[in-house]
């Protein structure tokens, strides 16, 4: 059989952009089909660890998303009233030269992807959808909501946690379920003294967190444990970031409190787990990232798989095996390195919802066993 040599991406996220990339510059046509349009891109901010920048740095990306976003090497943790109580160096294992993990604006992050995916040559078809398509010994056929038809060497479904061509490609059953956590985000002006994670804490236990995702912006978060809540309307999301800040006094806090109703980006998200029993392929067309492996957000390894996933896959691709081959040497890579790591996360989201003190040393042992996982060459 021949080697791959045109590829078609449906879902132009993180993972989709990526690939692209990388695709592009070892010389394989490159298309991404994505739903949505550019001006409607969603998310907060994004933070991503060491393992992401080595990937991103095999696409040459590295320092540009660096310098956009914010880079940091620190954990602290302050009181209610935001005094500092506690600091951590986070361990840099990109480059000693660079930092430790860094944040960023999701639309920052696939504007930089997407305009060297273009650059490059790749193309973008946005508010387009996959109506049909068809797999014969040569390649994949896609009939598009346009009217067009697209014929590619592979298809790679990129389209998240809620797939389409996983449902395509097998049935309903494999699907997220709800881990018992979901999160609230707040978007806001960065504190010029947060310059790596923080968590505010108060006496009895309830906490904020926040992520530094530029010089200008930061996001909080709080994880909210318990059965999934239907719909939310934003006053409700509003309403609920009140209630749960109330008890905190650090200024950056309480002007969170006080403009939650104004706030255009808090939002809430319940968080889904999926991972998906191999193989992540039926014949020329195979999925990645949250497709195949959705994650709880303990170790912010969600974004950081996706990009790993899609500088593998483009690394077996360049070297020229036949689609067979190179599918199952791609799925022989990840699919052992994804797996401890989603289940280190699901396991410290598991022992977050149980208040006990031996629960809690139990989740600061597995947060160290994450981030050695996710130091590991990939």
């Amino acid at each position: 059989m021949a080697a791959i040599r045109s590829v078609t991406i449906v879902g132009g996220g993180i993972g989709g952009l990526t690939l692209a990339v990388a695709l592009r510059q070892i010389g394989v046509e490159v298309r991404i089909i994505e739903k949505g349009d550019r001006a409607s891109r969603l998310g907060t901010g994004i933070s991503l660890l060491g393992n992401a920048l080595r990937a991103l740095d095999r696409i040459g990306l590295a320092d540009t998303c660096i310098a956009r976003g914010y880079g940091y090497d620190c954990l602290k943790t302050r009181d209610a009233a935001g005094e500092l109580l506690d600091e951590i160096a986070l361990p840099r294992t990109f480059r000693p030269d660079r930092p430790g993990a860094f944040g960023i604006m999701r639309p920052v992050l696939a504007q930089i992807l997407e305009n060297e995916a273009t650059s490059l040559g790749a193309a973008i078809d946005f508010e387009t959808t996959v109506e049909d398509l068809e797999e014969t010994a040569d390649g994949v056929t896609l009939a598009l909501s346009s009217g067009e038809k697209v014929c590619s060497d592979i298809v790679v479904g990129a389209d998240g946690a809620n797939s389409a061509m996983r449902e395509r490609l097998f049935g309903t059953a494999l699907k997220p379920e709800y881990c018992g956590q979901g999160g609230l985000r707040y978007t806001a002006l960065r504190p010029a003294e947060m310059n790596g994670v923080t968590f505010y804490r108060d006496t009895v236990g309830n906490a904020v967190g926040a992520i530094p995702l530029s010089d200008e912006k930061c996001y909080y978060f709080i994880l909210e444990t318990g059965e999934r809540p239907g719909h939310l309307s934003q006053t409700e999301v509003a309403d609920l970031w009140q209630e749960r800040v109330a008890g905190f006094s650090a200024p950056e806090l309480v002007e969170t409190v006080r403009h939650a109703h104004q706030a255009e980006a808090l939002s809430y998200r319940p968080f889904d787990v999926l991972m998906m029993p191999r193989p992540w392929h039926k014949g020329r067309i195979v999925l990645i990232g949250d497709a195949v492996h959705s994650m709880s957000p303990q170790l912010t390894s969600g974004g950081g798989m996706a990009i790993e996933d899609a500088v593998v896959l483009a690394e077996e691709i360049s070297a020229g095996r036949d689609f067979t081959a190179t599918l199952a040497r791609f799925e022989n890579r990840r699919e052992p390195r994804v797996r401890p790591i989603l289940e280190t996360s699901l396991a410290i989201c598991r022992n977050e919802q149980n208040p006990s003190l031996a629960a809690h040393g139990k989740s600061m042992d597995l947060l160290q066993r994450g981030y050695a996982l996710l130091a590991d060459a990939f």
